[in-house]
């Protein structure tokens, strides 16, 4: 039965927004954990018995980011096949589980309790990034018109709003918040996990009020669950692949065999996909110039993106040499003027539509580009995270239109697989920019490290420095030769930096190409509802 055959009810706007509203809030939640478990970290990590297992610890973060990744067009394709609303409240659940299963994992002991915490961390992941795809849809459907660019736009600052909160809330939490129970031994870090769950359960039950009986319309057909493993493999394998160049250099074999297994996985994935009649993913959208073109600016912004929030920081460490609460200026600032502009950008693109809204927001984003090349050992905070601030205001004036144009795209039908690519294709641009950044950070790094361990080529450096009072002298008996090094490697981790925010601007420039192919605002049966009257949606 299509979608336009279901029985329907009439929702008024204002209801819709209470629903958008509340359906945020999840979202929220789950941004605020991609970043408030990095504030936690090293107090895990001791509790668990130290850094001694690196490879092991590091786990109880991508454990959540993995599963977040492959979470997405399953429950894209879910929302399409049997509503978004229910399948909502079943990724809270999810997310709420998992929560409680990390802040129990203490009870395991060092061994056993990090594999408890790594498993309720994928648990955690699979509700977490559920929601948003899940959200996105709900909003899609509940809005038409301007006002779903609106809605969209709500909807994208949601997680990055969570992202600027996590790190301050983490922070307070391990130092300010304690609940002493008798006889129960409970770590300041359990609560980071504990105190989600009372938050999703008021989240839910505040979807039970504003949404109880409502749900969006569903499409014929079922899930492809080989399809399922196949992307999830590609995914896992891609992502895998990337990360592994960065740490290991771009021809590691093991890095080969797996950047192989993806695209043998994903090939596969997309013959079997264009034979299915109810395929997970219908290949066939790409061949809409819009749902393409969004697409590919989810990509390239999502490279660019990645850039400033892993380079501002960095820059702040290790060329200011500022501490983490610095760091955490900067990445705040970042954060917040990303939700700002996407709010934004959700208003000026429901009147100017989403291809002017789009350049408008890149061409800002290649101009925080163009200042961050002036960076250096003497910029001050302000300068930079001004410069972040504008980057983000830019970057989230892209985040609406682009999402718009994917959606109504894709059709009623396939809101939720669309709002799930869209994240996928963000996450894989977020992938090769922080592969491409930790190689030539970790080359440079590596060059370094030989260069001033060699006793010939530093004196030959001290002379190029000025210096030629320290030749043949040993750092370990210099301060004075240690401070002038130092000084020497910050001016050589700015330059580092400049050339991988220069990368990020070209990366951006060529954003602009998609950014102009997403086209005008089509008025189709998609449009035809009004956003100022009551608003149809199917029943369960």
């Amino acid at each position: 039965m299509s979608d336009l055959e279901q029985p329907s009810i009439r929702i008024n706007p204002a209801a819709a927004w209470a629903v958008l509203v509340v359906a945020s809030l999840g979202v929220f939640l789950g941004g605020a954990e991609l970043m408030v478990v990095a504030i936690a970290l090293p107090s895990i990590v001791a509790d668990f018995g130290g850094w001694a297992d690196l490879s092991r610890a590091s786990w109880i973060v991508n454990a959540y980011l993995l599963a977040y990744l492959v979470a997405m067009p399953l429950a894209g394709r879910a929302a399409d096949l049997w509503g978004a609303r229910r399948l909502y409240v079943v990724a809270l659940l999810l997310f709420a589980a998992g929560s409680l299963g990390a802040g129990l994992s203490r009870a395991g002991g060092p061994e056993a309790g990090m594999d408890w915490l790594i498993a309720a961390r994928v648990v955690q992941g699979l509700g977490g990034g559920a929601l948003v795809p899940l959200s996105m849809a709900l909003a899609s459907h509940l809005f038409a018109g301007r006002a779903r660019a609106v809605a969209l736009g709500i909807e994208g600052a949601a997680t990055f709003v969570g992202m600027a909160v996590g790190p301050a809330y983490g922070a307070w939490v391990l130092l300010s918040f304690t609940v002493p129970l008798p006889g129960v031994d409970l770590a300041t870090w359990q609560w980071i996990f504990f105190l989600n769950v009372p938050a999703a359960i008021v989240t839910l039950l505040l979807i039970y009020v504003v949404a109880g009986g409502m749900e969006t319309p569903r499409a014929g057909g079922r899930v492809d669950l080989l399809g399922g493993l196949l992307i999830s493999v590609a995914l896992l394998a891609g992502v895998g692949s990337l990360t592994l160049a960065g740490q290991r250099g771009w021809d590691d074999p093991f890095l080969l065999g797996a950047a192989g297994v993806a695209v043998v996985a994903l090939a596969v994935f997309v013959v079997l996909e264009l034979r299915l009649r109810y395929p997970l993913i219908d290949t066939r959208l790409f061949r809409d110039k819009r749902f393409s073109a969004a697409n590919l600016v989810s990509l390239l912004t999502g490279y660019t993106l990645v850039t400033a929030i892993i380079g501002g920081p960095v820059f702040v460490n290790r060329v200011l040499n500022g501490g983490a609460d610095l760091s955490a200026t900067a990445l705040t600032g970042l954060t917040l003027a990303i939700a700002a502009g996407a709010v934004v950008g959700g208003v000026v693109s429901a009147v100017a539509g989403e291809r002017l809204t789009t350049v408008a927001g890149v061409l800002i984003t290649i101009g925080a580009l163009w200042m961050s090349l002036g960076w250096s050992t003497e910029t001050d905070l302000s300068r930079l995270t001004r410069d972040l601030a504008i980057f983000g205001a830019g970057f989230g004036l892209t985040v609406s239109p682009r999402a718009t144009s994917a959606v109504e795209a894709a059709g009623r039908s396939a809101y939720g697989v669309a709002s799930a690519m869209l994240q996928i294709s963000r996450t894989l641009g977020m992938s090769v920019g922080l592969a491409l950044l930790t190689s030539i950070g970790q080359n440079r790094i590596d060059e370094l490290t030989a260069l001033i361990n060699d006793p010939v080529r530093r004196d030959a450096l001290v002379v190029a420095l000025g210096h030629s009072e320290f030749v043949g002298v040993d750092p370990h008996t210099s301060l004075a030769l240690v401070d002038l090094l130092e000084m020497w490697s910050r001016q050589q981790a700015a330059e580092v930096l400049q050339l991988v925010l220069a990368i990020a601007m070209g990366v951006a420039v060529a954003t602009l190409a998609p950014a102009l192919a997403l086209g005008g605002r089509r008025r189709g049966d998609d449009q035809s509802v009004s956003s100022g009257s009551a608003i149809t949606i199917s029943s369960p």
